[in-house]
């Protein structure tokens, strides 16, 4: 089963309920997971209503900083760590493994919008594994915010928050219901199905940059044993050594999925970075911390 983020951007991946094949992960790497999946609709208590928020302004400013990041994700490698858990019904673990890719991430033009594709190549010493081609391209879901994009949804800005001592505002979105679903789809031999997305980003009040992102699938697809589905992404600045230039580029994304009877957990880390252009090629690094 492929899922993919289609409309002007596609969201591509395998789901399925599979058991890990081959070389299993080292025991001293792989680490148990935890099943937390966020929920985007419960209360946040941290929301501060002063300021105002001016909704307008911040998602104009969120819809720039989508269109600086279709530029950014296909200008960068990086080393990716996969953790992944398969769980039964009742949360015992049943499966797991882990791996180390290099990592590319590329749009391609799929049925007159754009489709993300990634390439995982295994490091040395690693190996690929099932579940490790399931998810791709969640690394693009804050394109939601390009502009032509933000009208497929219902946004409302709910207040001020902080986000990993950053001060950020918090669109709420929702799937509209009088737009057609074109973010996510699941494409089996039977047909193709849309699965519609809600979801908080946080996005910081001095940049417009989106450092936080969540998503929930809002219901489920019974015809292929999709119960649920949730997201959880982070953005961080990277630092372009030999310029005074940073990035905004994935950090973390943790995936949760119900499929079936099964609960699986999927962690993708990032690091290692490096740009590259037609020209030059520079190695990049988080900024320090001051």
């Amino acid at each position: 089963m492929k899922r993919q983020l289609v409309g002007f951007f596609l969201w591509s991946a395998i789901v399925c309920v599979c058991a890990a094949a081959g070389q299993k992960g080292d025991a001293g790497k792989h680490r148990d997971l935890r099943w937390a999946p966020p929920n985007v609709e419960a209360p946040l208590t941290s929301l501060a209503p002063i300021p105002p928020c001016d909704e307008g302004e911040v998602l104009q400013q969120a819809g720039t900083r989508a269109v600086e990041l279709t530029t950014n994700l296909e200008n960068f490698t990086a080393q990716e760590r996969i953790d992944y858990e398969k769980l039964d019904k009742d949360g015992v673990p049943e499966d797991g493994d882990s791996g180390v890719f290099d990592y590319v991430f590329a749009f391609e033009n799929v049925g007159g919008g754009r489709a993300s594709r990634e390439y995982r190549i295994p490091e040395k010493g690693s190996h690929a594994f099932p579940a490790s081609g399931q998810d791709t391209g969640e690394v693009a879901l804050p394109l939601i915010f390009l502009p032509r994009m933000q009208t497929d949804y219902q946004m409302k800005c709910e207040g001020l928050d902080k986000w990993k001592g950053q001060q950020a505002w918090v669109i709420h979105f929702r799937q509209r219901e009088d737009r057609p679903a074109r973010t996510l789809q699941f494409r089996v031999t039977k047909g193709t199905y849309f699965a519609k997305l809600a979801g908080r980003a946080w996005i910081a009040m001095d940049s417009g940059q989106i450092i936080h992102l969540e998503t929930n699938t809002m219901e489920a697809i019974p015809s292929i044993n999709i119960q649920s589905g949730a997201t959880s992404i982070d953005y961080a600045p990277v630092q372009i050594q030999s310029k005074q230039l940073k990035l905004w580029l994935p950090e973390r994304i943790e995936a949760y999925w119900e499929i079936a009877d099964k609960r699986l957990i999927l962690y993708h880390t990032f690091s290692g970075f490096k740009v590259f252009s037609v020209e030059t090629e520079q190695n990049i690094q988080k900024p320090k911390v001051q």
